[in-house]
């Protein structure tokens, strides 16, 4: 509606003007879809309510398996050369969280506690947007191109591939996934079955 969003990460109010950016995850909210792979793990779909104000987060429940517990996505291509950032929202629900992305034979991880908002290690970085939830991101260099070398893996653990006894009730809350090729994260862009643009926003006369 051409309603200007305002930044406040500076400290002083002001127009927030990014530049265009595609969210490459077909389903950026819908972690039930097909798309979405569930290994030792399952989703409870519109469980709590997710930072956009709505009833629409989905709860990510560890099995009792001993094996490693996640969901990810595989069907993202990449370029070799390009930078990528990976982003969603989480919010604690008995366990904290670790990002992995696999970029050829290159794994990228990072991994959060989501009790006190902070990196525990790797290049990843965490934003507080309150009611206990957390966007957390990464970003790195493509070094393969193809579409299934890449993968977007939420663990609802900490450790190698999250490989632990699950107790089949532990996980996280999650919601807002994206994946762009960025070299750091914009604001959410919601997808719904197909890569969704958000055109670069401008404003004349901005001061």
């Amino acid at each position: 509606n051409n309603a200007p969003r305002l930044d406040y990460s500076t400290g002083a109010e002001a127009f927030l003007l990014e530049t265009q950016s595609t969210n490459l995850v077909t389903y950026s909210e819908l972690f039930s879809n097909a798309s979405w792979l569930k290994n030792n793990s399952s989703i409870s779909s519109n469980q709590i309510t997710s930072p956009d104000g709505t009833l629409n987060a989905d709860k990510l429940t560890e099995s009792s398996a001993s094996s490693f517990h996640e969901l990810r996505n595989e069907g993202i291509s990449q370029t070799s050369g390009l930078d990528y950032t990976v982003s969603a929202f989480v919010k604690y629900n008995g366990r904290d969280v670790q990002f992995i992305s696999f970029n050829g034979s290159i794994n990228v991880t990072s991994s959060f506690d989501l009790s006190l908002g902070t990196v525990l290690s790797g290049i990843g970085n965490i934003e507080d947007f309150g009611s206990g939830w957390y966007r957390i991101s990464q970003s790195y260099t493509a070094t393969t191109t193809g579409t299934n070398n890449f993968a977007y893996g939420v663990y609802p653990s900490i450790g190698t591939n999250a490989n632990y006894q699950g107790d089949g009730t532990s996980g996280i809350y999650i919601w807002g996934a994206q994946v762009e090729q960025k070299s750091y994260a914009t604001s959410y862009i919601p997808s719904d079955g197909s890569q969704t643009t958000r055109n670069q926003e401008t404003c004349i006369n901005a001061t």
